[in-house]
């Protein structure tokens, strides 16, 4: 019940590691402090922190589609317990298929 990272073909071990300490944020802490932190420790501004996480899918793999079993992509840390707490969830793409067959029913 984690984090899962998927860099992308350019994103080195580095990246990698700053796109790891970016996720490892505790939601009781102050969110500025944490990318401030991550900043300094990288020596990177947080226009190169949020670029390089841009480029890193960030996913949970304990929250799947109900349909597909798809994992559940995450942007932003809030989304880890928004995700979690749902009792369900659907992929886009199953989302999407759902509300157009229930469109065609009526």
């Amino acid at each position: 019940m984690s984090v899962k990272l998927q860099p992308n073909m350019t994103q080195n071990a580095r990246d990698l590691k700053i796109c790891s300490d970016y996720w490892a944020y505790d939601h009781r802490s102050d969110f500025i402090g944490h990318v401030e932190g991550v900043c300094r420790k990288y020596n990177i501004s947080s226009h190169i922190l949020f670029d390089t996480v841009a480029q890193c899918f960030a996913y949970l793999d304990d929250v799947q589609c109900v349909y597909c079993g798809y994992v559940c992509p995450i942007e932003v840390p809030a989304d880890i317990a928004y995700m979690r707490a749902k009792d369900s969830w659907l992929c886009a793409i199953c989302e999407h298929a759902l509300w157009r067959t229930d469109k065609e029913n009526k």
